[in-house]
């Protein structure tokens, strides 16, 4: 009896430690992605294409947030959206800053709601990659146009971001396969 209580204790550790550690990596990216954005600039993304260095970071922060969700519950995963934004002015300008926080709320707010009605209908892997294109879309047409104002760089966000999600999603196929 002693030994159940003494696992069920560290099985609730480790479930703490995974939901506070995605919230702190999701957090982290997106303070990340902002100064990136902001001391890097834009960067080659393949096929010709240039986008802000923050596409390698945005693409799989999309990815964690559904993560964040999984494990944290919406609740969480909205709080994470929150305190994402408001970091992302202590790392990043006010342009990059407020066209982060505009972009990045819109796409993972629909992201979000995406993920939450796509997982019951079709399972993880798929709500994973769904949610995540649609906030690719989002958060590739509303940043740029709000940060640079311009969509020049849009192609490049698009294709940037894609790989984060396609990466993440890949992930998310192998946790799922090891459990």
């Amino acid at each position: 009896m002693i030994a159940a209580a003494g696992r069920s204790r560290t099985g609730e550790s480790s479930a703490r430690f995974a939901r506070v550690s995605v919230v702190g990596l999701y957090v982290g990216c997106v303070v990340g992605a902002n100064w990136l954005a902001e001391h890097v600039g834009a960067v080659g993304v393949g096929f010709g294409l240039d986008a802000a260095a923050a596409v390698y970071v945005a693409g799989p922060v999309l990815v964690i947030r559904d993560w964040v969700q999984r494990l944290a519950g919406l609740r969480t995963s909205l709080l994470a959206i929150v305190a994402g934004t408001a970091l992302s002015y202590l790392a990043a300008g006010p342009a990059i800053a407020t066209a982060s926080a505009v972009s990045f709320a819109v796409s993972e707010l629909l992201d979000a709601a995406a993920y939450s009605v796509v997982v019951r209908r079709r399972g993880l892997v798929v709500a994973v990659l769904c949610s995540g294109i649609i906030g690719v879309a989002v958060d590739s047409l509303l940043f740029p146009a709000i940060a640079f104002a311009s969509v020049a760089l849009m192609p490049g966000h698009l294709l940037g971001k894609a790989y984060g999600v396609l990466a993440g999603t890949i992930v998310t196929i192998v946790i799922r396969r090891r459990r």
